[in-house]
């Protein structure tokens, strides 16, 4: 499949599997489900059938309020988007205030203030 797509530009096409439509991938029994990709794929018209343990919100908003209400009622638990997603938009933060003090951080420092932002908010998401 990795050289079909590098030729191809795709993996539609591809003859050494079988396609899976979106709604039974969603639907299949996973420990973590983790949309990636795609806003609202996770609806009040599939939300019912999801089978998954844990939700890990990956790309933005990809599960509707509706749906949430649904998983809720089932007892899975979803890590929102904004906490899935929140280390690359701090360590793009700390790029942005690097560029405009003009200097670098290293590796170590990136981590270090990354970790203080990500437990912190993590502290207050759990007294909420």
């Amino acid at each position: 499949m990795m050289k079909h797509s590098a030729e191809n530009f795709r993996i539609k096409g591809f003859d050494g599997g079988d396609a899976v439509d979106l709604i039974s991938l969603l639907t299949e029994e996973w420990d973590v489900l983790t949309p990636t990709a795609l806003g609202g794929v996770i609806n009040k018209d599939n939300a019912d059938a999801i089978k998954a343990k844990y939700i890990i919100e990956a790309a933005n908003h990809p599960t509707d309020p509706e749906a949430n209400e649904i998983l809720a009622k089932k007892g899975v638990p979803i890590l929102p988007d904004i906490l899935a997603n929140s280390g690359g938009v701090m360590v793009s933060y700390f790029e942005w205030v690097q560029n405009i003090q003009g200097f670098m951080w290293d590796e170590e420092k990136v981590n270090r203030e990354l970790k203080t932002y990500m437990t912190h908010t993590s502290n207050i998401f759990l007294i909420i």
